[in-house]
């Protein structure tokens, strides 16, 4: 395999990182704690694709809009029944619970879906191919997808109402509570919009590849690499933490055997933190909040 090859199996990684983290990050911003089962949420909203997909018959796309909705769903029944009663407890009260709510989603989807490796039915076509440089359609599309992604959040941050408000909730929420803001809505907007990406970050796990029951904890190490690594700051230093990551793992299967991509990750992260401990754009999320 080629270099630039593995460059762009490193952009693939990246955009889908992307989507994966960046619904984790936005609810440690605004509510304050590690939600650890957001990785688990994207499992299910692959599986909630392949089921679709395969065992009904529907298109991709179509399966994949079904799962963005059903995990926003899901979201916002998790957060509000369960976090939200709890949400002055504080951060390590929440990402213990977090963490109770791993095993019962995980819980349930053992019993849904037997052991065994799945896979999208449709084999991807060559979208592009430049001499040894392939892309496939899948990839294209996971590429395409965090792109709109990326573009439409920043559009809703900084846009719109609900952006302006839920910005306010993260950066003080009692003085938002103390503007008007109804703080309860935006959580509800939150949770929403976060398990909606957890949804489209689920049919990007499954564009990508096999899936099984038991990879979400190989996700939520490499979620919480990236939020690491942007300094859970703003939305560009995710892409642009999550864009260094994937190209850092695949680069590394050139000299190293695939199995230590995760750990790959991890040394990066200590790397980086070692000479820049805020990550790539805490710094400036601190400096816009003074």
């Amino acid at each position: 395999m080629t270099t630039i090859q593995t460059l762009v199996f490193g952009l693939v990684s990246g955009a889908y990182l992307t989507v994966a983290t960046l619904g984790f990050a936005l609810v440690s911003r605004t509510e304050k704690f590690l939600n650890i089962a957001h990785a688990e949420l994207i499992l299910i909203g692959a599986f909630v694709t392949y089921w679709l997909s395969v065992r009904v018959g529907w298109p991709v796309a179509v399966a994949g809009a079904v799962a963005v909705v059903t995990m926003a769903l899901l979201s916002l029944l998790v957060g509000r029944i369960v976090y939200w009663p709890i949400r002055r407890a504080g951060h390590v009260v929440l990402l213990i619970t977090s963490v109770g709510v791993v095993y019962v989603l995980h819980g349930f989807l053992e019993t849904a879906v037997e052991p065994g490796v799945y896979t999208l039915r449709a084999r991807e076509a060559t979208l592009i191919q430049i001499g040894d440089i392939r892309l496939g359609t899948f990839d294209g599309l996971i590429i395409a997808l965090a792109i709109v992604s990326v573009a439409v959040l920043h559009l809703l941050l900084t846009r719109t109402d609900v952006g302006l408000r839920l910005r306010a909730r993260a950066s003080d929420e009692g003085l938002a509570a103390g503007r008007g803001v109804d703080v309860s809505r935006v959580s509800t907007h939150v949770w929403l919009i976060a398990g909606a990406l957890a949804g489209l970050a689920g049919l990007l796990l499954s564009l990508r590849g096999a899936i099984t029951t038991e990879i979400s904890f190989d996700q939520i190490l490499l979620i919480l690499s990236v939020a690491i690594l942007a300094g859970f700051g703003s939305l560009y230093g995710v892409v642009a933490a999550a864009l260094l990551l994937g190209m850092a793992m695949e680069l590394s299967t050139l000299v190293i055997p695939a199995g230590y991509r995760t750990a790959i990750a991890f040394a990066l992260v200590i790397l980086v933190l070692i000479f820049r401990p805020e990550g790539i754009s805490g710094a400036a999320v601190r400096r816009r909040a003074a």
